[in-house]
């Protein structure tokens, strides 16, 4: 057979998984898809799923064509597996949902089935970039990907400044300005080890001062301080090492004898073409100048819409929540995928009084130290021997084995630094699927290259030297393609589901609950999503209280309340039993049964108190689950243990308005004006421009004579809200108390412009105050209705005239 064209092995099934693999990161990267459908995080994590069970498929089939497989240094190889080895584990062992740990909800990054993926990914970048043409083919494909996104990026940037509302200027290909900035660094990095390292035609060298520099810019406009330390950091090493390397000419004459061979040796691997210090020394300064002056960066970034607010739990209570885990099991962890279950457990009180207070964080400070709480002490074993493993035998193969070949030498080092940057920022941040599916693909990679490293061996198998070990690998990877038709089969299966969720959120969202309705049944059609199990209690609740409202006969309401409220029960129900960590459906669950507690339904209040107390042992520092369960004790007509749940809330919070303003209205209803004016007092205290509250706290004045500070608090309610009626209803009641009847009419004519409706109800009134006569009733300012009067005053209803 006459040998192959290079063409022709150009197109090679071996070629081929080269190519897949390229196309895997690059296709993740920058493939948005602006549609509701396709969240981008999610759905960059199924494309690089897709793309590795492709690559992994091609492989094998190239393996079994050409009748062999080669493998890089086996301990490396076997270190990639070692944190999916941890997620397994944990999945098992930890007690929660073997199938919640394998995928959450949409691959996400603190599962089993991420974990794995990028374990494969780093394995397949070791098993097929293996070849020298193969390493050249490689990193000219990424050099093209580099610069088309860097340009991708900018053009972005500029038409979100140009045309905001055509392209949002806070739009990314990777999905974050963090993650892209990241990746910008990475470039810068690559960059200068080319120069370094590589020997570049001038075209190409062009080529990369162009990228490398429009990256850098790209970098600091998206001030990720993190970013620009490790960049500076290499950029600095790199500025040394240049300088070492024009050294020799320093030395004094009697002493270049004694170095002559040293200074030869020097010169000979440090080639003229990458001894320049100016590209490091740049990319140092810039760098430098930007973390100085963070406000500048920040300043930039502000201006060009760039900036994000980036909240994340801190050390201490990423540790907080860590220590109480371990506590409890600390081999195996809370689980995968479990963190955001185990910070509501562990959070402290103390959240509650700052702006986050109502955040639940799914994740830690870093994506490392997450993984380390959900996976227990094996999961950070497995971290620490992967980093640990890397760093040495990167360091031993670099300093005193590195590979002769120039392009295998750029390789081995580009990779053990970009990895090393990868992994540090997975430490230290969150970053996204795309990132942490880099920092694996460059641990692979430097797999690949240290079987060229002097006194490397790599090893293999030819199936047809060993029959029997051959037949072994043969079935076993015969296997493995099989089975990986099945993972692709379910990885469609769980895409498709959360497309349909993503849809389902998006018309509940826009208040289209049929759609909403559909689109949950279709995602729990293709997998059990705890979430659209969730989605269809939240539809029916919000159906439940159409129907209330609705003007439907009372046969037909009854009928179609009982079907909604049984169809939402047992969905609420089932997204308990699919999550039960989830507090969120045994919120939905208990707002359901709440429902039916007015309707004296048996059984309705019992069963709603249950799922919210389970609700609070998922999160007992939550304010708003004592707020929940006071308005099902109201609805239960039980004053007395909705006051201890609203003043539990308040405990909790104690700038909580809603519970606050509540609390009064209970105290009223219950007698205590004393205390209610006190508990509006404070409301007003801590939101001085809400309407509904002022109004509150006036008619609570009123009630106890202080009809100075009264009519002051409905003045700033009907000043804060000028539509509403019923502040100034009570308003001019309280001025026509004080005989100020000119000032009380200017109120009824401010209602009377509202509508007509209005103008007919105020008349006589109005008429009365012309005559300087007080036409309210004597006892509307007494609080004597059985409810209280604070009930009826909301802003939302300011166009209705009160009784």
């Amino acid at each position: 057979m006459p040998p192959q064209s290079s063409a022709a092995r150009r197109f090679s099934l071996e070629w081929a998984s080269v190519w897949a693999l390229c196309a895997t990161i690059i296709i993740a990267a920058v493939l948005i898809i602006p549609a509701v459908a396709f969240p981008t995080l999610p759905t960059k994590s199924f494309l690089l799923a897709a793309g590795v069970l492709v690559t992994l498929a091609v492989w094998i089939l190239a393996r079994l064509s050409r009748g062999n497989i080669i493998f890089p240094p086996a301990l490396l190889l076997a270190a990639l597996w070692l944190p999916a080895l941890a997620y397994l584990l944990s999945a098992v062992f930890a007690g929660g949902s073997f199938a919640n740990a394998t995928w959450g909800t949409a691959l996400d990054e603190d599962t089993l089935g991420f974990i794995a993926m990028l374990a494969a990914l780093g394995t397949l970048a070791a098993l097929v970039v293996r070849r020298n043409d193969h390493y050249q083919a490689f990193l000219r494909v990424f050099a093209l990907a580099a610069g088309a996104l860097v340009a991708l990026s900018a053009l972005l940037l500029l038409l979100g400044e140009i045309a905001p509302s055509l392209v949002s200027p806070s739009l990314t290909l990777l999905g974050s300005g963090k993650d892209l900035a990241v990746v910008l660094g990475l470039i810068v990095i690559s960059v200068l080890l080319a120069l370094r390292f590589l020997a570049l035609t001038a075209r190409a060298r062009q080529y990369l001062f162009a990228t490398g520099g429009a990256a850098l810019v790209l970098a600091v406009v998206f001030n990720i301080q993190l970013v620009l330390i490790l960049v500076a950091l290499v950029a600095l090493g790199l500025f040394v090492e240049a300088i070492m390397a024009r050294r020799p000419g320093s030395f004094a004459e009697g002493d270049l004898d004694e170095v002559a061979s040293v200074t030869e040796s020097a010169v000979a691997e440090a080639p003229e073409h990458g001894r320049s210090f100016l590209a490091p020394l740049v990319v140092l300064v810039v760098a430098l100048f930007f973390i100085i002056g963070g406000n500048l960066g920040s300043a930039l970034a502000g201006a060009l819409h760039t900036g994000g607010l980036d909240v994340r739990p801190s050390w201490q209570a990423t540790l907080g929540v860590g220590r109480q885990v371990w506590s409890a099991s600390p081999i195996f962890g809370s689980g995968p995928d479990t963190f955001g279950a185990a910070w509501l457990k562990g959070r402290g009180a103390s959240l509650n009084a700052t702006p986050f207070w109502n955040v639940n964080f799914t994740s830690g400070i870093g994506f490392i130290p997450t993984s380390a709480v959900t996976t227990g002490l094996a999961g950070a074993l497995a971290w620490l021997a992967l980093i640990a493993l890397f760093l040495v035998y990167g360091i031993r193969t670099l300093v005193a084995r590195a590979p002769e070949d120039p392009t295998v030498q750029y390789v081995a080092i580009a990779s053990f630094v970009g990895g090393a940057y990868l992994l540090t920022f997975a430490f230290l941040n969150l970053p996204g699927p795309v990132v942490l599916g880099l920092a694996f693909l460059a641990l692979g990679l430097f797999a690949s290259a240290a079987r060229y490293a002097r006194g490397a061996r790599q090893w293999g198998v030819v199936f047809a030297r060993a029959p029997r070990l051959g037949f072994v690998v043969v079935f076993a990877l015969t296997l493995l393609l099989l089975g990986s038709v099945g993972v692709a089969y379910a990885l469609v299966e769980r895409s498709l589901a959360v497309s349909e969720l993503a849809r389902g959120n998006a018309a509940y969202a826009a208040g289209n609950l049929d759609a909403a309705a559909n689109d949950a049944a279709a995602a729990i059609s293709f997998a059990p999503l705890a979430d659209a199990y969730t989605l269809q209690a939240l539809v029916a609740n919000a159906k439940l209280a159409a129907i209330v409202s609705s003007s439907s006969p009372a046969a037909n309401a009854q009928q179609l309340f009982q079907s909604t409220i049984s169809a939402g029960i047992a969905a609420a129900l089932a997204a308990t039993k699919a999550s039960p960590a989830d507090y969120q459906a045994w919120i939905a669950l208990g707002n359901l049964y709440a429902e039916a507690v007015p309707l004296g339904v048996s059984g309705a209040y019992a069963s709603a108190k249950d799922a919210y107390q389970k609700a609070i042992a998922l999160s007992p520092t939550d304010p708003q689950l004592y707020y929940a369960l006071a308005q099902l004790d109201l609805a239960n007509k039980d004053l007395k243990s909705a006051e201890t749940d609203l003043k539990q809330a308040i405990t909790l919070k104690n700038d909580y308005t809603n519970a606050i303003v509540l609390l009064t209205q209970v105290l009223v209803a219950d007698g205590n004006v004393k205390d209610a004016l006190s508990a509006a007092q404070a409301a007003a205290y801590f939101t001085p421009n809400d309407p509904n509250v002022l109004f509150e706290l006036g008619v609570l004045e009123a009630a106890s004579g202080d009809l100075a500070n009264a009519a002051a608090a409905l003045n700033a309610a009907v000043t804060a809200e000028p539509t509403f009626a019923n502040a100034r209803y009570f308003l001019a009641a309280v001025l026509a108390e004080g005989k100020q009847y000119a000032e009380a009419k200017a109120q009824l004519e401010a209602i009377a412009g509202l509508s007509a409706d209005n103008a007919a109800a105020v008349a006589s009134a109005m008429a009365a105050l012309d005559k300087n006569q007080n036409p309210f009733p004597a006892n509307l300012l007494k609080l004597s209705s059985p409810t209280g009067a604070p009930a009826a005053g909301n802003a939302a209803t300011s166009t209705a005239v009160a009784p």
